[in-house]
């Protein structure tokens, strides 16, 4: 003789469902704009890539609120996963294997965005070194080096 635990109610099962599925619409539109990024790291477009690290913040502002719902989603999930009917628990891990998948992809989005930007900063610094070396090699190499200025009047 097995006892079941007890069932969540359909409302409970309809709203977790209803934020999971949200959760992953936010995750898909985390990965879609960080795609959005990756070519705008490449094209160099940094004007419209501040723009679109705002949007970002949006949805991360988002995501955060679902997580917030029914006290902490993840709590909750993890005490009533049991509960749920076996259609609504199927549904439910469905969205947030989408989710995870989603972001996992987006983190990697992430990390090589972060590598480029952190490889173009090297180089930038890379060069105004050098730039740096070559004019204090022009300063440092007395007068056979410096510009003489040009006048008009060649008579004195």
């Amino acid at each position: 003789m097995t006892t079941e635990p007890p069932q969540t109610d359909s409302k409970h099962q309809t709203d977790l469902l209803d934020v999971l599925q949200r959760r992953r619409e936010y995750c898909r539109a985390m990965l879609e704009l960080s795609r959005r990024q990756t070519g705008l790291i490449d094209d160099e477009n940094f004007a419209e890539l501040l723009q679109l690290i705002v949007q970002k913040q949006r949805v991360l502002e988002h995501l955060a609120e679902l997580g917030q719902t029914f006290g902490g989603i993840v709590d909750f999930w993890k005490s009533a996963r049991d509960r749920l009917a076996a259609d609504a628990r199927s549904k439910c891990q469905a969205a947030i294997d989408d989710a995870e998948s989603l972001l996992a992809e987006s983190m990697a989005l992430e990390k090589q965005g972060t590598e480029a930007l952190s490889q173009r900063r090297d180089e930038t610094q890379g060069r105004l070194k050098e730039i740096g070396e070559e004019s204090n090699g022009l300063a440092g190499s007395g007068s056979r080096n410096t510009p003489r200025p040009r006048f008009l009047d060649t008579s004195g």
